[in-house]
C-alpha cells in the first residue's frame, strides 16, 4: 500500500514537473517569437526609413538638377546675349560710353562665370566611366584657382558611379566648405581608392581640428547631411582621436549599394 502511495506521489510530482517544464518551454517559445517579430518590425522600420531617406535625397538631387539647368540655360544664355550686344556697341564708338560699356562687359563676364559655377555645384555632371573622377578634379581646380586654400587630390579613375558617386561628391563638398569656413587651414588632402570592392576615402586638413569629443560634431546641420548621405550608401565613417594637427576623417563604403547591384 505504501509502495503504491509512494509511486503515485512520484508520478504526480513528475506530472506536475512535466507540466511546469512544458509551460516554461511554451513561455520561452512565445518570448522568442515576440522578440523575433520585434526584430523583424525594427528591420522593416529601418528599411522604410532608408527608403524614405533615399527618396528625399533623390528628390533633392532632381531639384538641384532642375535649378542648375535653369541657371545655365536661362540666366546664362540671357547674360551672354546681353554681353554680345554691349560688346558690339562698344566696338562702334570710342567714347566714354564705350569705356563704361567695357566695364559692364567685364561685370557680365564675371556674372556668367559665377552662374556657371552655381549651376555646376547644384548639378555636377557625374556619369559614365570617368564622371566622378572628372567632377572631383574640376572641384579641386575651382578651389585651387580661388586661392582660398590648397587642395591636394588623389582619386582612382574608375569604379565609382551612380548614387555612391553623387553622395561622396556632396559629402566632400560639404567637408571642404566646413574646412574653409571654420578650420583656419591652409591645405586639404583627399585620397580615394578602391580595394576588394570597397571605396576607401581619407580626408585631412591642417587646420585647428576639434578641441572636444568628435561625436559632438554631428550635431550641426552640415554633419547631419553628411551622415544621412553616408547612411544612404551603406558607408561607415570614423574620426580618429584628435592627437595630431587638423581634422581627419576615414570613410569606407561598398563600390555599389545593394540597390545598384
Amino acid at each position: 500500500m505504501n509502495n503504491d502511495l509512494y509511486l503515485l506521489i512520484i508520478i504526480s510530482t513528475a506530472g506536475v514537473a512535466l507540466i511546469i517544464i512544458c509551460f516554461i518551454l511554451l513561455q520561452v517559445r512565445n518570448q522568442n517569437r515576440l522578440l523575433q517579430k520585434q526584430k523583424q518590425l525594427a528591420a522593416t522600420q529601418l528599411e522604410h526609413q532608408k527608403a524614405l531617406l533615399h527618396a528625399v535625397i533623390t528628390s533633392q538631387e532632381a531639384e538641384r538638377e532642375r535649378i542648375g539647368s535653369d541657371l545655365h540655360d536661362e540666366v546664362g544664355a540671357r547674360l551672354s546675349s546681353l554681353r554680345m550686344l554691349i560688346e558690339k556697341q562698344a566696338a562702334q564708338q570710342q567714347t566714354p560710353e564705350a569705356a563704361y560699356a567695357s566695364s559692364m562687359k567685364h561685370m557680365i563676364d564675371d556674372t556668367i562665370y559665377k552662374t556657371r559655377q552655381i549651376a555646376h555645384n547644384l548639378s555636377p555632371h557625374i556619369s559614365g566611366r570617368f564622371g566622378f573622377y572628372d567632377a572631383m578634379h574640376n572641384l579641386a581646380d575651382n578651389i585651387n584657382l580661388s586661392g582660398t586654400i590648397r587642395l591636394s587630390l588623389t582619386v582612382c579613375e574608375t569604379g565609382i558611379e551612380g548614387s555612391t558617386a553623387m553622395a561622396l561628391y556632396r559629402v566632400l563638398a560639404e567637408l571642404i566648405n566646413n574646412t574653409i569656413k571654420h578650420a583656419q587651414a591652409s591645405g586639404i588632402h583627399i585620397t580615394i581608392s578602391i580595394s576588394d570592392g570597397t571605396i576607401q576615402l581619407y580626408y585631412h586638413d591642417d587646420g585647428i581640428g576639434f578641441t572636444h569629443n568628435a561625436a559632438a560634431i554631428v550635431k550641426g546641420m552640415g554633419w547631419k547631411n553628411i551622415e544621412s548621405r553616408l547612411t544612404m550608401i551603406h558607408a561607415t565613417w570614423h574620426i580618429p582621436q584628435q592627437n595630431k594637427k587638423g581634422f581627419h576623417l576615414h570613410i569606407s563604403t561598398p563600390v555599389k549599394t545593394p540597390a545598384e547591384m
